[in-house]
């Protein structure tokens, strides 16, 4: 007998898991999403990063291994994968950074090993930080492990970000700044 699989479109998983996790997200609870995430996945951690001068800021963090953990490490931009995927404008994936040649002297490749990344972008379409999942070990990601995290972009950035505004400077400032600050509370220079 021949079984036949049912296939979910992007959009309806999209629309059923925003009704499952719109009201947690509402609540300010990313950590529910990003552990259900991380559980699709061979990656360790799933976070949320944000963008600020000169720094990548840990947002929300689920850790396979600690799942007490809510907050990861900020990072300098420039040590970061994050500011990367934010310079692409795009996904970022990274197997092994080891021998990735993408990142000969950065900063992180011997610590963080493996790396996928789907930029976050404010109302205005900036970058304003990244869904990642990352691992000290190397990790093949799957096309649709990439592309679930790019599914899940739009409701992150609906729910999530649509009280703040995007800090991104690609070119971090030599002395960082560390701050975070509401949408109002920016001026344009």
């Amino acid at each position: 007998m021949t079984q036949i699989q049912p296939t979910v479109s992007t959009h309806d998983e999209r629309s059923l898991i925003a009704r499952v996790f719109a009201a947690r997200l509402l609540n300010g609870d990313l950590y529910k999403l990003l552990s259900y995430l991380n559980g699709l996945t061979d990656h360790r951690f799933t976070g949320v990063y944000r963008f600020e001068p000169g720094w990548v800021v840990s947002v929300a963090l689920f850790d396979r291994d600690d799942p007490g953990t809510r907050i990861g490490t900020d990072v300098k931009m420039k040590e970061s994968y994050c500011w990367l995927t934010g310079l692409g404008g795009a996904s970022y994936v990274i197997e092994d950074a080891c021998c990735d040649s993408r990142l000969k002297g950065h900063a992180a490749r011997e610590a963080v090993r493996s790396y996928v990344a789907v930029v976050l972008r404010d109302k205005q379409g900036a970058p304003w930080g990244t869904l990642c999942h990352f691992d000290f070990a190397p990790r093949t990601p799957t096309e649709h492990g990439r592309q679930r995290l790019e599914a899940f972009r739009p409701l992150i950035e609906e729910m999530f970000i649509r009280d703040t505004a995007a800090q991104w400077n690609p070119e971090a400032p030599s002395e960082p700044r560390r701050f975070r600050v509401k949408a109002a509370e920016i001026t344009q220079s």
